[in-house]
């Protein structure tokens, strides 16, 4: 099935490929990119541009066209970044 769409897709013009891709990027959810770093909190050693404290993981992604940051915690481990959007909505 998957050779016979590609071989469709040789035949769309470049709207249609724009329209495809677009498509099916909206049934994928979004790639994540983890990153580890220390936080800052407000004690004075981190007020007075100390290093921060632990290396703590966040995941990185785009969605609907804007950056969003989810702290995961110190912990590796991977996340729904939908699911996570969701929860992070309901705590405001």
């Amino acid at each position: 099935m998957l050779d016979k769409l590609m071989r469709e897709t040789k035949k769309l013009n470049l709207e249609e490929l724009r329209n495809l891709h677009e498509y099916i990027g909206s049934k994928l959810p979004p790639a994540v990119v983890y990153q580890q770093k220390p936080s800052k909190c407000g004690c004075k050693n981190c007020k007075e541009g100390g290093e921060g404290h632990g290396k703590y993981r966040y995941a990185y992604f785009t969605y609907h066209n804007k950056t969003h940051c989810i702290y995961v915690g110190k912990e590796k481990r991977e996340i729904n970044p939908l699911e996570e959007l969701e929860k992070k909505a309901k705590r405001r």
